[in-house]
């Protein structure tokens, strides 16, 4: 029984939306482009700002993997080091579709009205109720085997039915 999943920020209308902005700071006149003369073209401080924004996001990925001991998560660089979740320390364990903006104020590292997210794009995820009382909700973007993993997590280790 072993879950696993990589998952970045990038997304279709994300690298459309960096191309334009990426364009848009871009300093050239559309004749000298068409001519081939491109000694004239130049950019403007902007360009450095999202260049650096490229840079972050390529870097930020959440690491998901789950089996028979317990959930090991990496999301660098908001977790510098990895976090291991051991079966022991859950109360209960769900997969759920929720509301990022106002569940827990977007994407990323998020602590929000209903407690500690770690996700970074969709409305699906792995909900964790601690025998402390705190939760924490590990966004998927895989909820078809998620809910075959979880499924079998209740029945063999917590000991429980799962809807």
């Amino acid at each position: 029984m072993v879950f696993k999943e990589k998952q970045s920020f990038w997304s279709w209308w994300m690298v459309i939306l960096i191309v334009f902005l990426l364009l848009a700071t871009l300093n050239y006149e559309w004749n000298d482009i068409k001519d081939g003369n491109f000694k004239e073209l130049s950019v403007n401080p902007g360009f450095w700002i999202i260049a650096v924004i490229i840079i972050i996001f390529s870097f930020i990925k959440l690491k998901t993997t789950i089996n028979s001991e317990g959930i090991m998560i990496h999301f660098f660089p908001f977790l510098l080091k990895s976090k291991f979740i051991p079966w022991s320390e859950v109360a209960q364990v769900s997969v759920k579709d929720y509301n990022p903006i106002s569940d827990y104020g977007g994407w990323g590292y998020r602590i929000g009205r209903k407690g500690k997210a770690y996700n970074t794009k969709g409305s699906h995820g792995l909900q964790l109720i601690f025998k402390s009382g705190s939760s924490l909700l590990i966004g998927t973007q895989k909820k078809g085997e998620l809910n075959t993993i979880i499924s079998k997590v209740n029945q063999e280790i917590l000991n429980r039915e799962y809807e």
